[in-house]
């Protein structure tokens, strides 16, 4: 389980699920109710709507793995037969882990010729200790299978692939991120904040330093001393980063995010303002993704789906009415008029709009 931190807001108010599922189920007559709907000619997509889309990963989790003790047969593969374009992806997205769908694209993003920067970008400067941990694993567990898929011998992990696919400050970064060292605040440090105040669990000394080091690294030099900002940003917990951003603004007369606007460039810009974003105005920073995802000319369907997926049972109501006061229209009616079909409704059943 991650931080605590990473599912409360900047007070340690609580977020809430968009997704919510009932506390108990009947898993076998789940595994029915889907093999009906897959018999016989056609198949009845509403009943898998219904079923997946009301499930939480715990729960999708278990009638994947009862399916097959049951008849046999892989749930996902029998799924994939029946389905097509992107509800399939996203049926099978649904009948996955976490760590395993947030690996998948990273493994995605780096092979073949040219690099997806953005999904590194947005996996990994929003995750939190345990995140990368497990994501970090569940990538060394693709490659294994991958292996013995192809009966062939590949010597590779996540740190590996992002060193030989990123280039400059930008690798540097991520591969700091990948060392999952941020600072993250205790249980017992988590429970003083509730009753006195994110000041009770600051250091205010250390907080002072690093506004002047980010100064002297950047608007107070000519040049850039990007290391200062790879260490801050991937090394300091949530709630300082957060005391750091106002403390600077005051003193400087400026936002740290112009700061890194104006010193920074290019992909290595982008994941710090992101892991910033994250931190500070965590809502905000999905609401932008999720804009990203679905603005101009196409759909990015996959990191449109993966957010929704990921963030369903953690915050995706409050990120929802983030984006509706961004937007200036609801991320619903953004949804129906990017999507269609049986995908549109799977996605509007997780956003708890069906």
């Amino acid at each position: 389980m991650s931080c605590r931190c990473y599912y409360v807001g900047p007070d340690g108010e609580s977020y809430n699920p968009s997704l919510k599922a009932p506390k108990t189920f009947d898993v076998e007559k789940d595994c029915i109710a889907l093999r009906e709907a897959m018999k016989g000619m056609g198949t009845d997509e509403n009943t898998i709507i219904d079923i997946l889309g009301h499930r939480n990963t715990e729960q999708r989790l278990k009638i994947r793995d009862h399916y097959k003790t049951m008849y046999g047969k892989d749930l996902i593969e029998k799924l994939k037969g029946e389905l097509t374009g992107n509800f399939e992806r996203l049926v099978v997205m649904l009948l996955t882990d976490g760590p395993t769908i947030k690996a998948k694209a990273l493994y995605d993003a780096m092979k073949g010729a040219g690099t997806k920067e953005s999904v590194i970008i947005e996996i990994l400067c929003t995750a939190s200790n345990d995140e990368i941990a497990e994501i970090k694993q569940a990538y060394e567990n693709l490659i294994f299978n991958c292996i013995a898929f192809l009966c062939s011998s590949i010597d590779s992990s996540l740190e590996q692939d992002v060193s030989s696919d990123l280039s400059g400050c930008f690798k540097h970064f991520v591969t700091a991120l990948l060392q999952g060292k941020r600072d993250e605040v205790t249980d017992e440090q988590f429970e003083r904040m509730k009753k006195e105040g994110v000041s009770s669990i600051l250091d205010m000394a250390k907080v002072g330093q690093d506004v002047a080091d980010i100064y002297d690294a950047g608007v107070g030099k000519l040049g850039t001393d990007e290391s200062v900002f790879i260490r801050l940003l991937a090394g300091r917990s949530i709630w300082h980063l957060q005391a750091v951003s106002k403390a600077y603004e005051k003193t400087t007369g400026h936002s740290l995010m112009e700061a890194i606007d104006s010193e920074t460039s290019g992909d290595f810009r982008d994941a710090l303002m992101l892991t910033l974003c994250a931190c500070i105005l965590r809502l905000r920073a999905y609401s932008d993704l999720l804009a990203c995802s679905m603005a101009g000319l196409g759909t990015n369907d996959s990191s449109l789906m993966r957010i929704i997926v990921t963030r369903c049972e953690i915050d995706l109501k409050d990120i929802s009415l983030q984006f509706e006061a961004d937007q200036g229209k609801s991320l619903a009616q953004w949804i129906k008029e990017d999507t269609s079909g049986d995908y549109c409704k799977l996605l509007l059943t997780l956003l708890g709009e069906e």
